[in-house]
């Protein structure tokens, strides 16, 4: 039995293009939002195919052939359309000058906590960000109180503890619990030292994957209620962490333009984040949202720290009359708010069960 390199060429084609549409399909289902991540790599793939293609057209001329060029080439078209935003476009400020952020999920089995420290130290950040944290990173993580003393730490054992440390004046901080108790967030209202106020939010809702959640009900009902919050509020505002979600994905454009905030990467580059240890898998995960009156100086991805995921440096500045009145959000928009929250907090009830 021979093997017609042709025919595999176009299945392989005609597979890559069904998974490239596939987070289109209106579901939660983890399978459909799986393919959302690996844009880029299924670009690729795509172009290496055009190109084999290409080859056999060359060779061998048939209609079959050219079905498969012109199916390949939409798909790429289409692929290109969807992270066309994130190309870098330069960066007019190359400094990084103003307040510095460094966000990073620590991988909660990870035990190189000397390293983070020293990554602190390095980096002298005003503020730190860190998730996945448990009681061994709670107790590793105490020298920051020192040259970070206000914070909020919630430590858990699921992975999906927060702590978060600032050297800046905090006006306000608390946890906050968005959907479900197992899922903590931050809140922290902030003033710089030129008495410039802003909000800081850390985030890290679960992700829809076979290992975790069947479905991204409540990681779109978190973030979805945290942008009805933020359209609701004048206060300047920055939102960093753990999305779980990739910054080209529909739910992140929802997130956008519902909390009327910017996402960072866009004109700046893709800044992958995770997995740490596989550099041609990696996808934009940690990601970072800015009210208007928010610049952007500068977005870095550092050095891996043993965690599978990279850290993520920011320094920003709050520009002068910074707060302004946004415009809320519409009945229309309340109501899918509404809806899409009643679904997560249905579905983080129905785990609690299951597991208890």
């Amino acid at each position: 039995m021979t093997v017609d390199p042709i025919h595999i060429t176009l299945v392989l084609a005609s597979i890559l293009c069904v998974l490239s549409y596939l987070p289109l399909v209106p579901s939660r289902h983890w399978f459909f939002r799986l393919f959302d991540f690996i844009r880029l790599q299924l670009l690729a793939l795509l172009l290496l195919i055009f190109l084999v293609l290409l080859v056999f057209a060359f060779k061998a001329w048939s209609s079959a052939i050219l079905l498969g060029l012109v199916a390949v080439s939409v798909t790429i078209f289409y692929q290109l359309w969807v992270v066309a935003p994130y190309f870098s476009k330069g960066s007019s400020t190359a400094a990084s000058e103003g307040i510095r952020l460094l966000s990073l999920n620590v991988m909660q089995q990870n035990n190189s906590y000397q390293k983070v420290l020293d990554l602190v130290e390095r980096l002298a950040p005003d503020i730190v960000l860190l998730m996945e944290t448990d009681s061994n990173w709670d107790k590793a993580m105490e020298s920051l109180e020192e040259t970070h003393p206000q914070h909020i730490k919630i430590p858990k054992d699921n992975k999906y503890g927060m702590q978060c440390y600032t050297r800046l004046e905090m006006v306000q901080g608390e946890a906050k619990y968005l959907i479900s108790e197992e899922h903590p967030s931050v809140r922290m209202e902030l003033r710089t030292a030129n008495n410039r106020s802003f909000c800081f939010w850390g985030i890290h809702p679960p992700p829809p994957s076979p290992t975790e959640k069947p479905t991204a009900k409540q990681k779109d009902a978190e973030l979805l209620k945290l942008a009805a919050l933020l359209a609701d509020s004048n206060c300047p505002t920055l939102v960093a962490g753990d999305f779980n979600v990739v910054c080209w994905s529909q739910i992140s454009k929802r997130f956008a333009a519902l909390s009327k905030l910017k996402d960072a990467r866009i004109g700046r580059g893709f800044f992958s984040t995770f997995p740490a240890r596989w550099p041609l898998l990696r996808f934009p995960l940690d990601l970072l949202f800015h009210s208007k009156g928010i610049r952007i100086n500068q977005l870095r991805v550092l050095e891996p720290v043993d965690s599978d995921h990279l850290p993520l440096f920011t320094a920003f500045e709050i520009q002068e009359h910074a707060q302004k009145e946004k415009e809320s959000l519409n009945s229309e928009e309340r109501q899918e708010v509404q809806e899409t929250v009643v679904a997560g907090k249905a579905a983080a009830q129905k785990e609690n069960k299951s597991e208890g």
